[in-house]
């Protein structure tokens, strides 16, 4: 079907520095890297903990980084696999594999067996850069795993200067530890430089694997090219008036496509200085943007509440923030009228995808409208499709699914041509998943989901993932997982759980979640799990979630009446 973008009416609201086209250029991010150590060669690049790196010595490291990864015998088209928080060593090896032309896969540290297992074999990743405490659970599947061939282990305080300037987390100033059958970061680091980049077709080769959540169990790898990632590096400092002069605060994690292209490769696209935080506090977080007068901040929905309620914020000036821009939950209006009155700025919430690397619509920062996330961004078309009938759109005000064309969405699914097909129409064009209605100036509103996504503390949540895992347990016979509010976090994971017979009464709801909670990352462990001798079901046999969720609904209505 020829598919027809909806009538831009969003347009007469764009400020007026968001121009109707952006030329996205020739070239990758790491080419914009290079070229910035020589305009900004004295400039700090990454600020970590008062360690001060400037472009000239980023790029010196990428390039030795490059170098050890040749040695290790990386070529265009590897892949890959990054298992780091936020620190230098990501921002290093991730800029280091796309000069050679490799894949990068930008891995959760929260990964445990399982889930690690899966996305190792499925990218088959050649190199596996990982920091000392996460590396027990590769060392404990690395017979599982035959595609690896070397690891290169490093320790988050590598990058530490003697004297911290923000307090440091836990664990971070620890002795480093060494494994046998693995590569020292350091003596990677020491590598002959790579002598000049690969050549890319920005457009065709593939620079990213980004794993999301499957609607049918396992996380499927997006597959974002060089041209994506410069699309959005592009579009989203424009959107927020960014320039070389910002000062962005990185805490968002690096792995996932919200920090990796604001929080990291916007400000390298730039030329701007990012001050990188491993692990949020809020406190550090007030003192950094305090300290260093950071100016762009991307988050997400938990982050703010924290920050805005904590005991001590009015000890700290930030008013040095101009942008703030905010994701993974609605933001309470509280929350939005506090910033304000702190920062004289507006905190504004967008949407993004890991299919999109991030960003395609957003809340313009002088004209946002509290509960919307926004208009189409620079070179975004949408369209809100009817849900009966595809071929139509539904009137303005009607709910229906968000499909979106823009230059930053994938060219498909790794390995899934019938997930790719189901999902990536062509011409750009892409079905979200999300129940979504327009006003009349064209500002988007999130009304639901049509795949039983849950939201938790901003990450993306897939039942049919969690209840895999689940079936994995002895004593589960069936279970449905659903999310349910939380003040907090926006949704928490609840299952419920039919059990064996003969495991009735031998295991308790609270050693179940103990169990899942060593199985499964901390954000998508159920946090409650109910026992129940059934499951609601179809006449043909088909567990109706839709019913556990009004349940959940109405007992979370009679608590909050009692």
């Amino acid at each position: 079907m020829e598919i027809k973008p909806m009538e831009r009416i969003w347009e007469k609201v764009w400020p007026d520095y968001w121009p109707r086209s952006i030329e996205y250029g020739r070239e990758s991010i790491v080419w914009h890297l290079y070229h910035n150590a020589v305009r900004f060669a004295g400039k700090p690049a990454i600020i970590f903990y008062g360690n001060e790196i400037t472009y000239k010595e980023l790029k010196d490291l990428v390039w030795k980084a490059a170098g050890g990864l040749r040695k290790l015998g990386v070529q265009k088209g590897d892949r890959v696999y990054l298992a780091l928080e936020n620190c230098p060593q990501f921002i290093i090896s991730y800029y280091a594999a796309m000069a050679l032309g490799a894949i990068v896969i930008a891995g959760s540290p929260m990964f445990k067996e399982g889930e690690l297992t899966y996305v190792l074999n499925d990218c088959t990743a050649k190199v596996v850069i990982i920091e000392d405490a996460l590396y027990p659970i590769l060392q404990s599947i690395r017979d599982k795993v035959p595609s690896v061939e070397s690891v290169v282990v490093t320790s988050l305080g590598e990058y530490l200067p003697s004297e911290p300037t923000l307090p440091v987390p836990p664990g971070m100033t620890n002795e480093r530890v060494q494994y046998p059958d693995t590569i020292d970061w350091r003596e990677f680091i020491n590598s002959e430089p790579l002598d000049k980049m690969v050549e890319l077709d920005i457009k065709k080769d593939v620079a990213l694997l980004q794993y999301t959540s499957g609607t049918t169990g396992n996380p499927k790898g997006a597959m974002i090219t060089h041209f994506n990632i410069m699309a959005n590096a592009t579009s989203a400092p424009m959107s927020v008036r960014a320039t070389s002069d910002d000062v962005y605060l990185t805490v968002l994690p690096l792995f996932h496509v919200t920090g990796m292209t604001n929080s990291m490769n916007a400000p390298v696209y730039l030329g701007a200085s990012m001050v990188v935080i491993t692990r949020f506090d809020a406190e550090t977080l007030l003192m950094a943007i305090e300290k260093y007068k950071c100016s762009v901040w991307l988050a997400i929905t938990t982050m703010n509440i924290a920050v805005i309620n904590h005991p001590n914020l009015k000890k700290y000036d930030i008013s040095s923030l101009r942008a703030l821009i905010s994701g993974g939950a609605p933001v309470p209006p509280a929350i939005v009228e506090k910033y304000r009155e702190l920062t004289g700025c507006n905190l504004v919430e967008g949407f993004g995808m890991s299919e999109t690397i991030s960003a395609t619509i957003l809340n313009p920062l002088e004209r946002n409208k509290l509960g919307s996330i926004g208009i189409p961004m620079v070179g975004v078309d949408i369209r809100v499709a009817d849900l009966k009938d595809e071929t139509k759109d539904v009137p303005i005000g009607e709910e229906g699914e968000l499909w979106q064309r823009a230059p930053s969405v994938a060219i498909g699914y790794w390995n899934k041509p019938e997930a790719t097909a189901e999902t990536f129409l062509g011409d750009g064009w892409m079905k979200t998943g999300d129940i979504v209605k327009l006003d009349e100036e064209g500002y988007v509103y999130i009304c639901g989901r049509t795949k039983e996504l849950i939201k938790a503390s901003g990450y993306s949540v897939f039942p049919a993932e969690v209840e895999e895992y689940l079936y994995r347990h002895p004593a589960i016979e069936e279970c449905c997982v659903i999310g349910v509010p939380h003040e907090y976090r926006g949704e928490d994971v609840k299952a419920y759980v039919v059990l064996k017979p003969e495991w009735v009464g031998k295991i308790t709801e609270q050693e179940l979640v103990e169990w899942a909670r060593g199985q499964m990352s901390v954000y998508k462990y159920p946090r409650t799990i109910e026992f129940r001798e059934s499951l609601p079901k179809s006449g043909t046999g088909k567990i109706m979630r839709k019913i556990l969720k009004a349940e959940a609904a109405e007992q979370l209505a009679k608590k909050e009446q009692a």
